[in-house]
């Protein structure tokens, strides 16, 4: 396999990994509005999830500052949400998920990351929707 094939190769690995992961933060943003998912279960499989990216390679603590530099991080997914959600939608999202994961408010070790991501997710979308 040639150098440039093998790069081809693992570059699709990546990404198909950072979907996989968007997803699943996505259901986690899901779970914890409807309060099936809470804030030490979260922390709790956040730690799983940076233990098995670490191990390949991949920084999780880097995710919140991809929100707004990476094409491939859906901020929109992050949240939860299909694209095509209103105004109110996302805004009430991001409140819901702030209330939750804020770390005056859960007390919580271990939900920061997630918090940041939220954070990085929504200030983006903020930015591409023209919100003051």
């Amino acid at each position: 396999m040639t150098e440039n094939r093998l790069g081809r190769v693992i570059q699709r690995s990546l990404e198909a990994m950072a979907e996989a992961m968007q997803d699943e933060l996505g259901q986690m943003s899901e779970q914890l509005v409807q309060g099936i998912l809470t804030p030490d279960m979260l922390a709790s499989l956040m730690h799983v999830m940076q233990r098995a990216m670490g191990a390949i390679g991949f920084d999780m603590g880097k995710m919140p500052g991809m929100m707004g530099q990476q094409p491939v991080v859906d901020p929109y997914r992050i949240l939860g949400l299909e694209r095509s959600a209103c105004d109110e939608e996302i805004k009430k999202r991001y409140r819901d998920l702030v209330h939750v994961l804020h770390p005056d408010k859960s007390g919580t070790p271990g939900t920061g990351l997630f918090f940041q991501m939220v954070t990085a997710a929504y200030e983006r979308i903020r930015k591409e929707r023209g919100w003051q």
